[in-house]
């Protein structure tokens, strides 16, 4: 019998699971969720329909981590524990913090924000998808308030914003939904909404130079 502590083992269990979380996250953007079947993720990936349940149990759970290995990457590292958000917190000016911000944060979008407003869209109609979309919002928003937080410790907030306003207007500029309706629906290139993004979002969060 195989040792489940075995290297070699543990190395095929995590290629395994990567290829299926690949697999997904393709098929997920190409069909939406419910167009997205396990069979069919199962054969792009090149593995049983049955080692799919085996690994992640529910579609739900598989394209809650899709999202998840999107936001994180290849590394993979929480945006928190990175060098670009280390940077946007040590910035001496709200500007350059902002700037970071958007730098840092757009291959993020570009990886994760196409999949996760086709699960935006399930999450109206299936409760267990919902919950999953939940979570990745609020630890999206948690961390977007971070942002607004450093940049008011060096400059008021424009006038008529809160930091709970900030914080939703910070979500709505650099939200996956603003990415993938520029990008998918208006055409423009990925560079186009980063130079866009780092003109306006100082504009509509702080005071006017």
């Amino acid at each position: 019998m195989a040792d489940v502590n075995d290297p070699s083992r543990r190395a095929r269990a995590r290629r395994t699971r990567r290829g299926i979380v690949q697999a997904a996250h393709a098929e997920l953007v190409e069909h939406g969720y419910h167009g997205a079947t396990i069979a069919a993720i199962a054969r792009r990936a090149g593995v049983a329909t049955q080692t799919v349940y085996f690994v992640f149990h529910t579609k739900a759970e598989l394209a809650g981590s899709v999202i998840d290995a999107a936001v994180l990457g290849p590394d993979p590292t929480v945006p928190q524990d990175s060098t670009w958000w280390a940077e946007m917190r040590s910035a001496p000016t709200a500007h350059q913090a902002l700037h970071t911000f958007v730098i840092g944060a757009a291959p993020l979008l570009a990886r994760a924000a196409a999949v996760s407003e086709v699960v935006r869209a399930a999450a109206l109609t299936d409760p267990e998808v919902r919950a999953i979309h939940q979570q990745h919002h609020n630890l999206q928003a948690s961390g977007y308030r971070e942002v607004v937080d450093t940049v008011a410790t060096r400059s008021p907030l424009r006038d008529g914003l809160t930091p709970e306003t900030a914080t939703d207007v910070l979500l709505t500029l650099c939200g996956d939904r603003s990415y993938v309706q520029l990008t998918t629906d208006g055409g423009w290139t990925h560079d186009q909404v980063v130079e866009w993004l780092i003109d306006v979002t100082p504009l509509l969060l702080l005071p006017p130079r």
